[in-house]
Parts: C-alpha cells; sequence; structure tokens
C-alpha cells in the first residue's frame, strides 16, 4: 500500500433510501439481544434507520443490548422468541400480531433462523414484505426444511453476508437465488479507531483479565461450540510455552458448559492455566483488539460471517484464519492474514509464532494493510446502504436493482 499512514479516511455517508413515507415502520424479530453478531446487527439497523427518520421496533427475548437500542428511541418489545414450546409459540404469535396491528409496519426483518417461522406467518397474515438475515450456515434438517417451505410461500427476500453464505443456500437448500442478495457486513470505523480508545479502557480490560504487562496477547473470539479451534489452540500454546505469549478465548453459547469444562480441564493438564483465559463475554470489543497482538479464529466447523475478523483488522491487528467457510472472504490472504489448513496444529504454531515475533515495522505495513482493507470493503455504510436497497427494493418491487441480486 502506498497510502499515508492514517486511521481517518472520510467514510461513504448513510443514504437510507429515497422513497419511504415518512416514519415508515420496521418491525425486526430477533431471538435474543445478547452480544451475538444477529443481535449487534439487529440494534445497529434499528438505530441507524431510526436516526433516518424510519420507525423502528425490536421484538426479542432481551439481553444484554436493550439498553443500547432504547437509548436511541429504538421501541423494545420482551418476548420469548428464544423459546419454540407449543404454548410460547402461541403466546409470541398472540403478541406479534398484537404488535403489528397496532404499530402497522411497512416491513418485517428476520434476524436469524430461530425467528424465521414467526416471521412467515405474520408475513402472510398481514401481507407485509419480509427480509430474512441468515448469516451462519444452517442445519440440514427436515425442520431447516421446513422453515425453507414456508419462506417460498411469502413475499421474502434472503440477505446473506458472503459468497459462501449464498453457495450454502442455493445447494443445500435449493432456495431461488433470485431471492437471495448478498450484502457484506460492515464495521462502524468510529468505534473501532484507535484515537477513540483511552489508557483507561485498556487497563480496566487488561486488569479484568488479569494480563501482565508487557505480554504479547493472542485473542480467539469464537463461540464455545465444537469444532470452533479451542482445542487445536490450545496444542498450539503447548509449543509457544517460552514466549511471553497469553491467550483470551472469548466466546459463550447456550449449550457450551460441557465443552468449556473440558477446555478448561485441557488447560490445566497442559500446564497453561495463568496463560489462558475464557471470559464468556467482551463489553468493550475496541479495547480488546487494541489490546491483542493478534486474533484467531482456527475453526473447522464453517462460519458465514466473523464480525470480529473485521473488527480487529480495523483497528490494525492481523488475523490468523483457517480456510473453511467465509474466513477468507474477509481477510485478504498474505497482506492482512495468515490462512492456513484446518486442524493443522503445526501451521499455526508457525503462525502464531512469526506473528509474535513481528519488528515494529512489519507492525506497523500490516496495521495499514487491514485498516486500509476494511476501510475499502467493509464500511459501516455499505452495509447500511445495502440494507435500504433491500427494505425500497421490497416496498416497491419495480425499483429493485439487478446489480444486488446473487447470481450462484
Amino acid at each position: 500500500m502506498t497510502q499515508p499512514n492514517s486511521f481517518n479516511r472520510n467514510p461513504q455517508p448513510l443514504k437510507g433510501g429515497t422513497r419511504r413515507s415518512t416514519k415508515a415502520g420496521v418491525l425486526h424479530l430477533c431471538a435474543d439481544l445478547d452480544y451475538g453478531d444477529p443481535a449487534r446487527e439487529t440494534v445497529t439497523l434499528a438505530v441507524l434507520t431510526q436516526r433516518l427518520g424510519w420507525r423502528a421496533m425490536i421484538a426479542s427475548s432481551g439481553g444484554a443490548l436493550v439498553t443500547e437500542a432504547e437509548r436511541a428511541a429504538v421501541k423494545h418489545v420482551r418476548m420469548p422468541l428464544d423459546h419454540h414450546g407449543v404454548l410460547s409459540s402461541w403466546r409470541n404469535r398472540v403478541q406479534l400480531e398484537s404488535l403489528v396491528q397496532r404499530e402497522r409496519p411497512v416491513l418485517i426483518h428476520a434476524h436469524g433462523i430461530a425467528t424465521v417461522a414467526q416471521a412467515c406467518k405474520l408475513s402472510l397474515l398481514h401481507r407485509l414484505p419480509l427480509v430474512i438475515d441468515i448469516t451462519q450456515p444452517l442445519a440440514d434438517t427436515p425442520l431447516t426444511h421446513r422453515l425453507i417451505a414456508l419462506m417460498t410461500q411469502t413475499s421474502c427476500a434472503v440477505r446473506v453476508p458472503t459468497r459462501m453464505m449464498a453457495k450454502h443456500l442455493t445447494s443445500t437448500f435449493q432456495i431461488n437465488p433470485a431471492i437471495i442478495t448478498r450484502v457484506a457486513p460492515g464495521i462502524d470505523l468510529q468505534s473501532y479507531n484507535a484515537s477513540g480508545i483511552s489508557a483507561e479502557r485498556l487497563h480496566n480490560l487488561s486488569r479484568l483479565w488479569r494480563l501482565p504487562e508487557q505480554a504479547i496477547v493472542a485473542l480467539a473470539p469464537m463461540p464455545i461450540e465444537p469444532n470452533m479451534g479451542h482445542a487445536e489452540i490450545l496444542q498450539a500454546l503447548v509449543q509457544l510455552k517460552q514466549e511471553n505469549l497469553y491467550t483470551v478465548m472469548v466466546g459463550g453459547g447456550r449449550h457450551s458448559q460441557l465443552l468449556r469444562t473440558e477446555l478448561e480441564q485441557s488447560i490445566e493438564r497442559l500446564g497453561l492455566s495463568g496463560k489462558v483465559i475464557m471470559p464468556e463475554t467482551c463489553t468493550d470489543w475496541p479495547a480488546a483488539f487494541w489490546l491483542a497482538n493478534m486474533v484467531i479464529a482456527a475453526n473447522s466447523a464453517p462460519r458465514g460471517q466473523n464480525m470480529e475478523l473485521l473488527a480487529a483488522q480495523a483497528l490494525g491487528r492481523p488475523v490468523i484464519v483457517t480456510s473453511v467457510g467465509a474466513n477468507e472472504e474477509m481477510v485478504m490472504k498474505g497482506e492482512t492474514a495468515w490462512v492456513l489448513p484446518p486442524d493443522n496444529v503445526q501451521e499455526l504454531t508457525k503462525a502464531l509464532r512469526e506473528a509474535t515475533r513481528l519488528n515494529t515495522d512489519q507492525r506497523v505495513n500490516l496495521a495499514d494493510n487491514t485498516r486500509y482493507f476494511i476501510e475499502d470493503n467493509f464500511p459501516q455504510a455499505n452495509w447500511f446502504n445495502g440494507m435500504m436497497e433491500m427494505y425500497e427494493g421490497l416496498m416497491y418491487p419495480a425499483a429493485r436493482t439487478v446489480a444486488t441480486t446473487v447470481a450462484a
């Protein structure tokens, strides 16, 4: 890159559409508003549309991000959308129908497969256009196929973040490519900017994670689920005990307690106690990525997007990823990332060792490359404008452009 060393290039503006009605309402359905990708994108989209004159509403089972939404005057209605029993589903349907009758939204946006059944029923009953956000691979089960069949009965558009997800839906579930739109995820470059991260925030996080001063920090922000690379990372760290390397594996999961216990036992058995910590959540990701020297995604199970990889690069951090799922779509191989084969502890160890031994000039060059890569390919404005084009295309079908529709 020949660009000057600057992290403050001007972002593209948020457009917000031109044909919408004043105070047009959008109802967002999300299983919960905890710290996962669907919740974060739900709240961000609702807040940005609210600021541009739309009327955003979120229905979810609640979570840590509710406060952020309500501070921006986004209405939140709590209901157990993360429960799928007969009684819970009936109560959700009654509450949602009442909400639609009262608020009169012009569009429904379902975030994740968990809310598709309720969203499709609302869409059919009230003849409302529907956006379905699917960001992670779906299990190939009879239930999923039934949900996909229900989707095809509605006037819906499916948003995916990557080419990998578009291929997954068309090849595994035979979804018509004409209803799939790829809108790449976006990063808030103002929040993920080194100039906005205070020393106090870094100190507080370092103290919370009990990291010594001058430590080299590897951050592995992956859900505690099978085949997410945690075991391979531990095996690699055994070979790097002489390095001043501390690893933070941040991740939760609804059914992760057994796996978490197994990993904690492995940490003790491998002699890594004190050098590996496993917080379930992080409430200050910008500080976390600035504190880290490198970020790891060693998964062997495919993921459809990884916002943490993008955020880390926005803050100038190199990443180590496997060539699985959409990982390679979110990095620039050899320029911003090491891209490794999955389940290869030897290659992972080699990449970690190289990352720990980068000199100052190499780190500065990598930081430039990673920041410019995100600025050029994953700014939040591009994601938001793409989502608004989807909204406009459903509300005014004649205006929908062919350019945003994914071709397999």
